[in-house]
């Protein structure tokens, strides 16, 4: 598991580190930080294990963004009962310098050494399978699909959401495909059964792909007999059915990104949507982080208040800070009523309500 990531001087993180859990929630306004936060993550895993053009390409306009003359990242992993840091420098100068020492995984890549020696790389890669931020558009799931492309894994868009499914029905019929249905029937109960039908190409999409097969999903209600396109269900309806792939999928990453999985969902579904992803947790053995600006997400929290990471951005210097809701926020506040001789406040009591009145920081300047 991820136990903790600092980082120094990427976008607006010019200093912060955060010690994760499990599941996690990032919360805070617009340009905060939330999103930086995970890209940081997404790059570290493109700029070690992946593209070293695309990583040079987006460490030159992370320079522009900074007034440091060098970015880091580093991760901490809990394996057992040893822990394995991989970090990762950048060194801004006339061009883009890799720094390096000791043993490397790839140019720039340092392994730091710990008491057990050097960690295993292929634990690395194990980690950062398959990681990328999930934000999914359903604008794109009204388009016909490009099937028979062996796609076991949903982009980040949910963009080969066909594909995916096409593929999931002929070889995971028994498990992932039948999971997604009966999620979907328990959270939707109108629709117990996704359909796939032959879709004609557009032009564009002969354009890009040439002479391919193309799909169209659909939902149906069998009791009606009727079956509804993509193109006639809501942007609620299809957001949900992408994160049902999502956390279904046979190879969920191990440590799953995803930015607001409220949107579009109806607020009476969100605590389903939500359980899900504990669910996925637990029995998939993922570890997650969130963003939100939905006080129903963040309800979902209350029990485990070291889970939730307030962010705030200076509006001076431009940097976000980071805090801890149970050890930056929760106990010191107990503290001072205890000093004070006043009754504790119990933040998690309705922990979204309070985080909207701006009880715990997180929300806009002009909010109070």
């Amino acid at each position: 598991m991820l136990k903790r990531v600092s980082i120094q001087n990427f976008k607006s993180l010019k200093d912060v580190t955060l010690n994760l859990q499990k599941v996690n929630l990032l919360i805070g306004p617009n340009n905060s930080g939330k999103t930086n936060f995970l890209k940081a993550l997404e790059y570290f895993n493109l700029s070690v294990l992946q593209d070293d053009i695309a990583s040079e390409r987006l460490a030159r306009k992370v320079r522009h963004t900074n007034s440091s003359d060098s970015m880091s990242i580093g991760l901490t992993f809990q394996r057992n009962d040893e822990e394995l840091e991989f970090n990762r420098k950048f060194v801004f100068t006339n061009g883009i310098n890799l720094e390096s020492s000791q043993r490397i995984l790839r140019e720039g890549v340092v392994i730091e050494t710990n008491e057990q020696g050097y960690p295993d790389v292929a634990f690395l890669r194990s980690q950062l399978a398959y990681l990328r931020v999930y934000k999914p558009d359903p604008n794109k799931l009204t388009q016909s699909g490009l099937v028979a492309n062996k796609a076991e894994v949903v982009n980040a868009d949910a963009s080969n959401l066909v594909g995916f499914l096409d593929l999931m029905i002929g070889k995971y019929r028994r498990t992932a495909f039948d999971r997604i249905e009966k999620d979907l029937n328990k959270c939707v109960p109108e629709f117990d059964e996704i359909s796939l039908d032959d879709a004609p190409a557009t032009d564009e999409l002969k354009k890009t792909y040439g002479d391919k097969s193309f799909k169209r999903i659909g939902l149906t209600n069998n009791k009606q007999g009727v079956t509804y396109w993509a193109d006639e269900l809501s942007e609620g309806t299809l957001y949900f059915l992408s994160l049902l792939c999502i956390i279904n999928q046979p190879n969920p990453p191990k440590l799953l990104l995803l930015e607001e999985p409220e949107k579009g969902i109806h607020p009476r579904r969100i605590w389903e949507v939500m359980k899900f992803i504990f669910q996925l947790a637990e029995e998939k053995d993922v570890q997650i982080i969130i963003t939100t600006h939905n006080e129903h997400v963040v309800n979902a929290f209350s029990s485990i208040p070291e889970s939730v990471f307030v962010f705030d951005k200076d509006e001076e210097t431009g940097a976000t800070s980071v805090r801890n809701l149970q050890k930056d926020i929760i106990e010191p506040t107990d503290r001072i009523n205890e000093e004070l001789g006043l009754d504790k406040i119990d933040l998690t009591s309705n922990l979204g309500e309070y985080w909207m009145y701006g009880l715990i920081g997180g929300v806009p300047s002009n909010v109070q």
